[in-house]
């Protein structure tokens, strides 16, 4: 389907140009706003296609902050600061179209364990996950 809209564009877009050569009123009329409409409708499909996947991107980086931090907090044994953590996000957390909110619920927790985890001189959030998760080897 895209190839046919982007064919389709195209010969619009030399109808158009064939129409003003030639001094073709009717093709002009018929192309002109016809590719106009293809061109921002393409457009259209390609900025939420791009967006989708920046978003899917930012979002599951922060998810795996958070699961790593709440797995090295886990793993030092302090799992109260874990159900704090849990609770608290489950208490401000409401689902909403504006992602800020949620980026910023998912780094909170993040920045509050790593400083725990480094004031306490224990093994770090970024290599907790790699070193300490029973994660099975390839």
């Amino acid at each position: 389907m895209p190839f046919i809209a982007i064919l389709v564009a195209i010969a619009a877009a030399a109808g158009w140009i064939w129409g003003e050569v030639n001094n073709k009123r009717l093709l002009r009329m018929i192309c002109g706003p016809t590719f106009t409409l293809i061109a921002v409708g393409i457009a259209s499909v390609l900025i939420g296609v791009h967006t989708s996947f920046d978003s899917s991107l930012i979002y599951s980086g922060a998810v795996k902050d958070f699961v790593s931090a709440l797995v090295a907090t886990i793993d030092r044994g302090d799992t109260e600061t874990v159900y704090e953590e849990l609770r608290r996000f489950d208490s401000e957390s409401i689902q909403t179209y504006e992602g800020g909110a949620l980026l910023r619920w998912l780094r909170e927790p993040v920045e509050r364990l790593k400083a725990k985890n480094e004031t306490s001189g224990r093994m770090t959030i970024e290599n907790a996950s790699d070193k300490l998760s029973p994660r099975p080897e390839p």
